[in-house]
């Protein structure tokens, strides 16, 4: 496996001469390689080509030359003379996929009455930002990822079973998104058989309000600069403590001011839900790129992180 400037100095020698010669030597296992992980570069990136308010991608997992079984209905992998091949080597977010599959069926069989929102929230809010340097993710080149490469984070199998408070996306944060997005209430009833027959399009719904849907991240798109930006969001307590209390902390961009309202959240049951609000502010005028925060509620037990990412983008880029 080599990395993309490995591959570039590759290329290189290769056009540099009429005759290239290589040296195809035994195979080394390496051990503890470092930095992992990393974002390959085949990894879907975002902003999300719809909307900015919500963050995309929503997670990361490993996809780079996994091991795993293989039909032997495909034969494009088979030397000649041998049988099929029960195993095979990909790479591509197709081999990603499954292991975030397979956490969210353990989280399943473990809270078998957790919502699927509820078992996204508690992949997304449990990942992790850091590599086994002890540094945070990069890319392929060697640059610090963003959110838009990674998203939340790393999957994390351990920490995903037990998040402590969940962001619960509900069926009629799905049906206002439509509203906010800009379809009429007879196109949401097509799109949508579930509707209920009291719903209706909140009267100020606008591109946005996209903000405000219940998820486990935060995106405020539209930003001018010097204006305050209030969103909110919801979490339930799943600790299985009862009791419990939560302190934000939040990782604030530079020249921005990010307030949590209130900072502590005080659970007196298993299953209560309480509802906190996020305010972005800047003093510096424009925003003149996108840049990324976060907020963690944390005690002694769980940290619950959410990342933000704050654009002077419109909610759809065309």
């Amino acid at each position: 496996v080599i990395d993309s400037k490995e591959a570039a100095e590759i290329f290189s020698y290769v056009n540099s001469t009429k005759d290239p010669v290589a040296t195809i030597l035994p195979t080394v296992t390496v051990e503890k390689f470092t930095p992992a992980p990393s974002v390959a570069y085949f990894s879907s990136r975002g902003p999300s080509s719809i909307t900015r308010s919500i963050l995309k991608p929503d997670i990361t997992a490993p996809g780079v030359a996994i091991l795993a079984a293989w039909t032997g209905k495909d034969t494009s992998i088979s030397l000649e003379g041998k049988p099929p091949s029960q195993f095979n080597v990909i790479s591509g977010t197709s081999m990603a996929a499954p292991h975030v599959t397979a956490v969210a069926s353990l989280i399943k069989s473990l809270h078998p009455t957790w919502s699927p929102s509820a078992i996204r929230s508690a992949i997304m809010t449990t990942a992790t930002q850091t590599n086994n340097d002890k540094g945070l993710i990069t890319t392929e080149t060697g640059a610090t990822a963003t959110p838009y490469d990674t998203g939340s984070g790393e999957l994390s199998t351990t920490a995903s079973m037990q998040p402590g408070l969940v962001y619960e996306t509900t069926a009629v944060d799905y049906l206002n998104f439509l509203c906010y997005y800009g379809y009429n209430i007879s196109t949401i009833k097509t799109i949508s058989k579930s509707v209920p027959e009291n719903f209706t399009c909140p009267e100020d719904s606008k591109l946005d309000l996209i903000s405000t849907v219940n998820y486990p991240s935060i995106g405020i798109s539209g930003y001018k600069g010097n204006e305050n930006k209030t969103v909110s969001r919801t979490v339930t307590n799943v600790g299985g403590d009862g009791v419990a209390v939560y302190m934000v902390s939040v990782e604030t961009p530079p020249g921005f001011s990010i307030q949590v309202t209130p900072e502590k959240l005080q659970f007196t049951k298993d299953g209560e839900k309480l509802t906190y609000q996020v305010t972005v502010s800047a003093g510096d005028g424009s925003l003149k790129k996108d840049v990324f925060g976060a907020l963690t509620w944390s005690n002694a037990k769980y940290k619950v992180r959410s990342p933000i990412v704050i654009s002077s983008e419109t909610s759809t880029t065309n």
